[in-house]
């Protein structure tokens, strides 16, 4: 065995082999990694004629390689982007390296693409014989940030086009985007708003609520909820907010929607079915009311007719009568107030109609306090109006200046209410002592929903209801403050001669009334056929009463009669129903029948009275109205 060095398993290796290294071509590394990059590399010359380019140079442009060397390299940029390329590259033969973007073409596919470039000089030896630029296609990319833009900017414009207020709130409540809609809505400018605290838009009532949504939008919730705020000047408003959090527990969207107006609809159509149901309930109420009236007015009547009456029971009597008449008249106008119809223009007489809505607010005004002054023109024409259309107008302006006057205490207070001919209109003024209109309101206060009454004492609609009916009658309304303080509400209506209406009329002309006629009153109400049978008794009539529809066909079969005085309502048989049943069976009959009845504004009493062409007497009557009515007298054998 040797005694030489033992040899380890993997061999011996000398210090010079350890060190020795392949020999590198840096040259060719270089061409290696170039052609490797996926960005396009493009040398040219002085000349601007491609010296080398890359295989991704060669894909982008849509060429082969070899095919490129030469080729001068304004061919492969867009013709619009030539002249800029050329710019660039002039810089870069000045030795400043570039950086920008442009587009090139492809051969291949013949189109655009979007690319950046970035070129710089390329030396051998410190000698400028060209410049090397790289190029990064971004046309994809470029492409998704163009979509993204518009994108943007089509949901920007939808924000700022929004008719709804569109804000977000950071996690402590700021405002950090308003749109639009928000600045109209509160107020405020956008730079008031952003990064505000929405607190103090709200009344301390309602901030609880706000805040426990609020939490719960941060939460992760979505909802709904309705609030009052206030905007910048100061005007309450309700709004509709419903929330979302698009980043939870950092940011919250809300949409707000101011529903005020709306609100306020909803109230006056609530208000609008009451008065409907009024309107119907005031029909039967009235036709009830009118048939006592008419009794207590009848036996006055036939007490006032008696000649050894004592003076001092006289007295009485006109007292119990007046009262019966002004009773009936105070019926008669709230059901012809409450009751809906359809506008018709007619004659009418605007002292009346004042008259007429002032004792509809008689009681109010007695217990207010208030002293009512007419200041009549006795010599007022008549005009073609709608007396129910006016007579709201009047209760407006009537109830709003008994309102303001209630709302300034410490004088004694009076409306004044005028009338007189101005040119060819009629002027009415309705003048109050209350507090008066501020000057920046008179223009505003017939907008619809404007009011200057607290919350819940008026819905901002009387006015620019009344505003339309004026309109309406080709005439105008306006207010200003009176001389002496308060406000004057002024109306002027124009004069047109009043044409026939084609309204059955109350009473006919009067028929002279010779010898005794045979009668028959169909009346439920005791009081009423006793006084009618004893006044008509006391003519020299011969009188018969029934308090049946179903009777009285019975005895017309068995009798004849000069008249027959029916009442429109009766419990078995209406009067309307007797009378079809007369006029398919008994036209004779038919055509001596006399309606009366309580309710003369029910439209369907009105349309079936017109086709019927027989008189009615309203009730509460005068006893002189039948004489009016009643046919000439007929001799019987």
């Amino acid at each position: 065995m040797s005694k030489g060095r033992r040899v380890s398993p993997g061999g011996t290796r000398s210090p010079a082999a350890s060190l020795k290294r392949p020999r590198i071509d840096l040259l060719q590394a270089a061409a290696d990694i170039v052609t490797a990059l996926p960005d396009a590399v493009v040398v040219t010359g002085l000349d601007r004629r491609v010296l080398a380019v890359n295989q991704a140079a060669a894909d982008l442009f849509g060429w082969q390689a070899k095919e490129l060397v030469g080729q001068p390299i304004a061919d492969q940029v867009a013709p619009g982007e030539r002249v800029h390329v050329a710019e660039q590259e002039d810089k870069v033969f000045g030795g400043a390296s570039q950086r920008y973007e442009t587009k090139v073409l492809n051969h291949e596919t013949g189109e655009e693409r979007d690319v950046a470039v970035s070129s710089g000089p390329f030396r051998v030896d410190d000698e400028l014989i060209g410049t090397v630029a790289t190029l990064r296609d971004i046309t994809e990319p470029k492409r998704a940030q163009d979509t993204l833009s518009r994108s943007e900017a089509r949901y920007r414009n939808l924000v700022e086009s929004a008719s709804d207020a569109i804000v977000t709130l950071d996690a402590n409540g700021r405002f950090t985007t308003v749109n639009h809609a928000a600045e109209i809505i509160s107020g405020y400018r956008r730079e008031e708003l952003v990064g505000q605290w929405f607190a103090p838009m709200l009344s301390d009532d309602e901030l609880p609520k706000a805040l426990a949504h609020f939490q719960k939008a941060l939460a992760g919730e979505t909802g709904l909820f309705e609030t009052q705020f206030y905007r910048k000047d100061g005007e309450g408003r309700t709004i509709s907010v419903t929330y979302s959090t698009p980043q939870r527990d950092e940011e919250v969207l809300c949409l707000i929607r101011d529903v005020t107006d709306q609100k306020m609809l909803q109230e006056q159509l609530i208000q609008s079915e009451k008065m409907s149901a009024i309107g119907q309930l005031v029909s039967g109420v009235a036709h009830e009311l009118n048939n006592p009236l008419a009794g207590i007015s009848a036996f006055a009547q036939l007490l006032l007719a008696e000649k050894r009456f004592p003076p001092d029971q006289r007295t009485a009597a006109e007292t119990i009568y007046s009262e019966a008449r002004r009773a009936s008249r105070i019926v008669q106008n709230l059901l012809t107030f409450a009751r809906q119809h359809k506008a018709e223009k007619g004659p009418a007489a605007i002292n009346q109609v004042l008259d007429d809505t002032l004792e509809l607010r008689g009681y109010e005004l007695r217990v207010r306090g208030i002293d009512v002054r007419r200041e009549y023109d006795e010599a007022l024409p008549d005009t073609m109006g709608d007396a129910h259309q006016l007579q709201q107008v009047f209760l407006n302006l009537i109830t709003n200046a008994e309102q303001a006057m209630e709302r300034t205490e410490g004088r004694h207070h009076r409306l004044t209410v005028r009338t007189r001919r101005s040119g060819d209109a009629i002027r009415i003024e309705i003048e109050d002592t209350g507090s008066g209109v501020p000057a920046n309101l008179l223009e505003r206060i017939f907008n619809p929903f404007f009011t200057t009454k607290p919350t819940g004492h008026g819905t901002g609609l009387g006015l620019s209801i009344s505003l339309g009916i004026v309109r309406e009658h080709e005439g105008r309304i306006w207010a200003e403050n009176a001389p002496q303080g308060g406000a004057r509400f002024v109306v002027e209506l124009p004069v047109i001669v009043p044409r026939v209406s084609g309204e059955f009329p109350a009473a006919l002309a009067a028929h002279p009334v010779g010898d005794s006629l045979h009668i028959l009153v169909v009346d439920d109400e005791a009081s009423v056929r006793v006084a009618l049978q004893r006044y008509l008794a006391a003519r020299g009539h011969d009188v018969e009463t029934t308090a049946s529809g179903q009777d009285a066909l019975g005895l017309l079969r068995a009798s004849e009669y000069d008249a027959v005085i029916v009442d429109m309502r009766m419990p078995d048989l209406s009067g309307e129903q007797l009378f079809e049943q007369l006029r398919s069976a008994d036209r004779e009959h038919a055509e001596r029948v006399i309606f009366t009845t309580g309710d003369l504004v029910s439209e369907q009493m009105r349309r079936f009275l017109d086709g019927s062409g027989r008189p009615c007497v309203p009730k509460p009557f005068e006893f002189s109205s039948f004489d009016q009515v009643l046919p000439a007298a007929r001799r019987r054998a």
